[in-house]
């Protein structure tokens, strides 16, 4: 797997232990915090989970991932892949977060490049999920997804299948993260 994706305002890179106080400003930002499990008021509790994290990363069962932009370098969000299973050939993804100085296309671009990481991993199924109240999110991940998984008691889980998305919403929005070719004389 390539250490850094780049689509056409946004790249995505491992996050490291530094990012720390970055990924905990996400969380508790009062327009997130809403929709993802609770995180304590301390950055240092996010060190430490990044610690941790990073020996996952190296066993190759989670990769998280900031999203910052290309223009300016500065970070921007995260996304996380998570419980990885190659035997299964599924993992989830979420920590899906982007703040207020993201790109107009972020959002697009950043499923995109994760796509492409899927597909770089072999990974046929990504398992993506939402809060029952973030309709928003469930709205876009209806759009793309494949199969209805289950539910807990906060979340709504869908499959996506990522060869077909590959064939279809990739290849419609590629736009997005791939360079465009000159056009040919004629």
């Amino acid at each position: 797997m390539k250490t850094k994706y780049s689509g056409k305002t946004i790249f995505l890179r491992f996050a490291e232990v530094e990012d720390y106080e970055f990924v905990h400003s996400l969380r508790v930002a009062p327009k997130s915090a809403t929709f993802l499990s609770k995180v304590d008021d301390d950055p240092l509790q996010q060190k430490t989970w990044l610690t941790e994290y990073k020996k996952r990363e190296a066993a190759g069962v989670e990769f998280y991932f900031i999203i910052s932009r290309i223009d300016t370098q500065n970070p921007v969000g995260s996304i996380r892949v998570y419980n990885v299973d190659f035997e299964a050939g599924t993992a989830q993804v979420g920590s899906w977060i982007l703040n207020d100085n993201k790109t107009m296309s972020a959002g697009i671009e950043s499923i995109l490049l994760i796509i492409e990481i899927m597909s770089d991993m072999k990974m046929p199924v990504l398992i993506v999920d939402a809060r029952k109240d973030h309709s928003t999110a469930l709205r876009f991940i209806k759009k793309i997804s494949h199969r209805y998984r289950g539910e807990d008691e906060t979340n709504h889980f869908y499959e996506i299948d990522v060869p077909v998305l590959l064939a279809t919403f990739y290849k419609e929005n590629q736009h997005y993260v791939l360079p465009e070719l000159p056009e040919k004389d004629v």
